[in-house]
C-alpha cells in the first residue's frame, strides 16, 4: 500500500508566493486548484502531495509561466526548507550539507511520491530527484522549482557561484529555453533520462560561509525533534527502517532486534504493521533493495561488502534477491551506463 506524501508548510509558501509575484493571489490560485482558502495557513500545516501538484498545475495555468519552477527559486532561503534549510547552512562544506538531506528531507517532502539520489565519480557528482509514486502524477514545475531551488540555495549558502556542468530534466522542453540557460547558466537538457545537476566532485570541499558547528548541533537536534513531532508518533514503517540499517551489517535485522530498538514487543510489532497491511519482512525487503542500490553505487564497495552491508551471509544470496528486485544481477547492474535509480533520501 503506498503511503500518502505530504508537503512543509514552507515550501507551499514558496509557491504561494512564487505565484503572487507572478500576479496570481493565493485565492484565486487555490479556487482554481480545487482546495480550500483556509487550506495549509497554519504555520506548521503540512499539505498533501495532490494538492501541492495540483498547486502547481494552476499556478503555471494562471500566470502563463512555463518557468515558475525558476521564479519560486530565485526567492529559497532556509526557511523554505523548514528548520532542515538552517542546518544545512551551518554545515562546513557543501557535501556535508547534501549528505545531511536524506536525514531530514522528510520535513519538507514525506517520503512516498519522489527521492532524491546522490551518486559521484572520481571527477563529476549528480544530484538528482525523481517520482516513484504509482499514483500520483509527475509534474513537471515542482521538478523545475526543486532542481532550480538546490541550486539556488546551494550558491546562497556558499557565497559564490556555483558552476555546473550541465542540468537534465526528464519531462519535454518548454517553448523557449533561454531563461533556463541564464538561470542555471550551463547546459540544459530536457526529455533526459533524469532531473539532476551535474558538477565538478571538487565543489563538495566548498566551504560555507555561515558554517558554526554549536549552531549546526542545535540545529540538528531541532531538526531531529521535528521529526519526531511530526512523524514517528504516527509512521511506524519509517521508524522500522531506520532501526533495520544498522542492524543489518551485524546480521541482526530480525523481529526481535528490531523490536527491542523500537521498545516494542515483537507481537506489537507485528500487529501494528498489520493495522497498516505490512509486514516485517516486506519492510526488511523493501530497506535491502533500496539500500543496495546506493550501496553498489559507491566504486570502493565490492558486492561481497554490499552483501555483507544488507545482512545477507553469502554473496549468492544477495545476488538472487537482487536479481528477483531488479531482473540482473548486481555486477550486471553495475556495469549498466545507467541502472535503477537509488534511494537516497530514504536512509
Amino acid at each position: 500500500m503506498e503511503q500518502e506524501s505530504s508537503v512543509g508548510a514552507g515550501f507551499v509558501s514558496g509557491l504561494l508566493d512564487a505565484a503572487q509575484r507572478a500576479g496570481v493571489g493565493r485565492a484565486d490560485l487555490m479556487r482554481h486548484a480545487g482546495l480550500a482558502a483556509s487550506q495549509g495557513q497554519h504555520a506548521n500545516a503540512r499539505m498533501p502531495m495532490a494538492d501541492v501538484i495540483a498547486l502547481f498545475q494552476s499556478a503555471v495555468a494562471l500566470t502563463g509561466r512555463a518557468d515558475l519552477g525558476l521564479e519560486f527559486a530565485r526567492h529559497v532561503r532556509p526557511g523554505t526548507f523548514n528548520v532542515l534549510g538552517y542546518a544545512l547552512m551551518t554545515c562546513k562544506t557543501l557535501g556535508e550539507a547534501i549528505a545531511l538531506v536524506p536525514h531530514y528531507r522528510r520535513l519538507v517532502f514525506d517520503i512516498g511520491y519522489s527521492e532524491m539520489q546522490f551518486v559521484s565519480t572520481h571527477e563529476e557528482a549528480r544530484l538528482g530527484w525523481h517520482v516513484v509514486s504509482k499514483s500520483l502524477p509527475y509534474c513537471s514545475s515542482l521538478a523545475e522549482s526543486l532542481i532550480a531551488s538546490w541550486y539556488q540555495f546551494g550558491r546562497w549558502i556558499a557565497g559564490v557561484g556555483l558552476p555546473l556542468l550541465e542540468v537534465s530534466f526528464l519531462h519535454d522542453a518548454p517553448p523557449d529555453v533561454r531563461s533556463y540557460e541564464e538561470f542555471f547558466e550551463c547546459p540544459v537538457h530536457f526529455s533526459a533520462g533524469e532531473n539532476a545537476l551535474v558538477f565538478s566532485k571538487a565543489l563538495l570541499d566548498m566551504p560555507l560561509v555561515q558554517a558554526d558547528e554549536t549552531l549546526h548541533l542545535a540545529m540538528r537536534a531541532q531538526a531531529q525533534a521535528a521529526m519526531e513531532k511530526t512523524f514517528n508518533e504516527t509512521d511506524l514503517a519509517h521508524r522500522l527502517r531506520q532501526a533495520l540499517i544498522p542492524l543489518m551489517p551485524k546480521c541482526e535485522a530480525t523481529l526481535e532486534k528490531a523490536s527491542a530498538v523500537l521498545h516494542m514487543s515483537p507481537r506489537s510489532l507485528q500487529r501494528r504493521l498489520g493495522e497498516t497491511d505490512l509486514r516485517f519482512q516486506g519492510v526488511l525487503d523493501a530497506v535491502r533493495k533500496d539500500m543496495a542500490v546506493i550501496y553498489l553505487r559507491d566504486p570502493d564497495l565490492s558486492i561481497l561488502d554490499v552483501a555483507l552491508l544488507l545482512g545477507y551471509a553469502e554473496q549468492s544470496s544477495f545476488t538472487r534477491a537482487f536479481k528477483g528486485w531488479f531482473a540482473v544481477n548486481p555486477s550486471a547492474w553495475r556495469r549498466a551506463p545507467s541502472g535503477p535509480v537509488g534511494a537516497l533520501a530514504l536512509a
